[in-house]
């Protein structure tokens, strides 16, 4: 049994095989762009958090190099423990290299040793060699006339850090002109934007100043959005333009197609396996229980196309889900609207769960909480019908009305007709009142005297495992 979904296989010789969201075709237009860009270039793969922006890339990677490319790929959130970006940049170049390229590419390092040494604070460096072992209040009074002295010798040395910086981009240029053929050196930066802000300009500030030469295409995979703010934080200011900042470092930006929810979420229902239980011999002999497991598949779809929850949230909330099953005699009702949607408000919103599990709100804030949970898109009825949404805010009312409030007066009548006028005990003119009440009288019938209360010990995790 699953409860955690791992890392999708990358196998060398099909490394979208296992993709499951039709990814592919990007990946080739993304090789065509850089096969003919053996210039210097930057493009950016935009995409949120949580979209699998960094198992595309991953595979992309794999197949540029099954197709004959030399690539690097850089994450820069794992490597921001690094003082120096060059060092790692630097770094992750060496480890693809052969041993026949490792004269020429030391050369390379040892002019980059000399760059990151100058970075060093030159007033620090003169300090520890100048005064080691001194006592602390020494080394403040000999610092200020140093300083001075230290000025001077940074304007001498200007010249030669011009020079310096310029022998290395020749070095390195003569090293990528021997080290690829035909096609550009891929270099692959991921998770630019989850680094500290000052690592992630200074990674950009060092592909722009060191690293664009002719022979190199960067890849930056990045939430455009997140690396802004970072660039903000950066510099300490709200008023930084942060996309015309990004436009100096990046020739174009692709985004990234928002991935396919549909067919994620009948993937994760296989790889958790719920038709173990949901269309297990019992359930499906058992006529209120039968459709459960249609009935989850069908609204989690909705429910995360809806609110364009990200792969990384329908993940986790599949996963939850599939614990509480876990807990759950098979003759037990799921309320699986009810269930999935108190497991997204557990993810998002703890205060408001604690609320509705402990019989905290009315029944007017319980619908004011919902009303702001569900978008306009779920509330439309179709074919004459209750949508899925009217279906699970009817059910989720019942449960709670059940469970703490089992004289709670929901409506002066839960009938339905042509004629007769419903009187809702609440205020929701963003609900058809006409089908919330067919489906709370459908629900009253269905579950007679059946509550959530059992499942919600379920989501908490309070019972033990019983499959």
């Amino acid at each position: 049994m699953k409860y955690k979904h791992y890392d999708i296989p990358i196998p060398a010789e099909d490394p979208f095989a296992y993709c499951q969201l039709d990814r592919k075709q990007y990946a080739e237009v993304l090789t065509k762009i850089v096969s003919n860009n053996v210039d210097s270039f930057v493009i950016s793969v935009n995409g949120a958090w949580g979209t699998g922006k960094s198992t595309f890339m991953k595979m992309w990677e794999a197949t540029l190099k099954a197709d004959g490319f030399q690539s690097v790929y850089f994450n820069a959130w794992e490597n921001d423990f690094t003082s120096d970006p060059l060092v790692a940049l630097l770094g992750e170049i060496q480890s693809t290299i052969t041993s026949k390229q490792e004269s020429a590419f030391n050369k390379v390092l040892e002019i980059g040793g000399r760059i990151a040494h100058n970075a060093i604070p030159t007033l620090i460096k003169v300090a520890s060699k100048k005064f080691l072992g001194e006592d602390v209040a020494d080394i403040a009074e000999a610092l200020t006339k140093e300083a001075g002295n230290v000025f001077k010798e940074e304007v001498l040395e200007y010249q030669n850090k011009k020079e310096l910086f310029s022998a290395f981009r020749e070095e390195l240029s003569r090293f990528i002109g021997s080290y690829i053929k035909k096609k550009p050196l891929i270099f692959i930066v991921d998770e630019l934007d989850r680094c500290r802000p000052d690592y992630a300009v200074e990674v950009l500030e060092h592909i722009k100043h060191f690293f664009s030469l002719k022979g190199i295409v960067f890849v930056l995979s990045i939430d455009k959005e997140q690396l802004c703010n970072a660039i903000r934080g950066h510099y300490g200011s709200d008023r930084i333009n942060a996309e015309e900042y990004l436009r100096r470092f990046i020739d174009l930006e692709y985004l990234l197609p928002e991935p396919q929810l549909n067919a994620y979420c009948h993937y994760l229902y296989k790889y958790f396996d719920f038709a173990s239980f949901l269309e297990s011999k019992q359930r499906s002999e058992n006529d209120q229980l039968s459709d459960d497991g249609q009935i989850f598949k069908e609204y989690a779809i909705e429910f995360a196309v809806a609110l364009r929850l990200s792969l990384r949230q329908i993940e986790k909330l599949f996963a939850h889900m599939r614990l509480v099953l876990c807990s759950l005699g098979p003759n037990r009702y799921l309320f699986p609207r009810s269930v999935f949607t108190l497991i997204y408000i557990r993810a998002i919103d703890q205060q408001l769960y604690y609320k509705i599990t402990n019989n905290k709100l009315s029944l007017q804030e319980l619908m004011d909480a919902l009303h702001h949970i569900y978008p306009e898109s779920m509330l439309q009825p179709t074919s004459n019908h209750p949508s899925k949404g009217i279906l699970a805010i009817a059910e989720f009312v019942y449960n709670y009305a059940k469970d703490f409030h089992p004289h709670l007066a929901v409506a002066d009548s839960i009938q339905s007709s042509n004629t007769q006028e419903i009187n809702l005990k609440f205020e929701a003119s963003w609900l058809n009142k006409e089908y919330f009440a067919q489906a709370y009288q459908y629900y009253c019938k269905r579950y007679l005297d059946s509550n959530w209360r059992y499942v919600i010990g379920a989501i908490d995790l309070w019972h033990k495992t019983i499959d």
